[in-house]
């Protein structure tokens, strides 16, 4: 049974919960908590399978500058050690890992909802 964060991450993923709202609620945990929810979707991203090409054109459709560190990395590194590193990022790069993580999972999400269950599936997640 999924709990009320991996609920609103799924929303968001699925366009029933925008950026804003969800950055509201991420700004609102403290750093422990963010640290884990980071690392929580890390987790998600890499459960949604990207191809390279996938992250590849999902990097210019995150809402940063493309000169910050978690974006400066995806374009820099290979994927899972992109991931490791963003995910050991400081407290100040917090917020710009998650914003960074949690769009290439809408993103990735998306297209695997679209390829791999578009006839329906059994995924709590995918069935809010």
């Amino acid at each position: 049974m999924l709990d009320s964060e991996e609920i609103l991450i799924y929303r968001f993923a699925q366009n029933k919960e925008n950026l804003e709202h969800i950055l509201i609620w991420f700004d609102l945990l403290d750093i422990e908590k963010q640290r884990k929810i980071v690392f929580l979707i890390n987790f998600y991203l890499q459960q949604s399978h990207p191809s390279q090409e996938l992250i590849e054109k999902a990097i210019p459709l995150i809402p940063l500058k493309p000169t910050v560190t978690p974006i400066a990395l995806l374009k820099s590194k290979g994927f899972s050690i992109a991931l490791q590193k963003i995910t050991s990022l400081p407290d100040n790069e917090m917020r710009k890992a998650f914003i960074s993580l949690i769009m290439l999972f809408k993103i990735s999400d998306t297209h695997r909802r679209s390829i791999w269950c578009k006839d329906g599936c059994n995924h709590e997640w995918h069935n809010l």
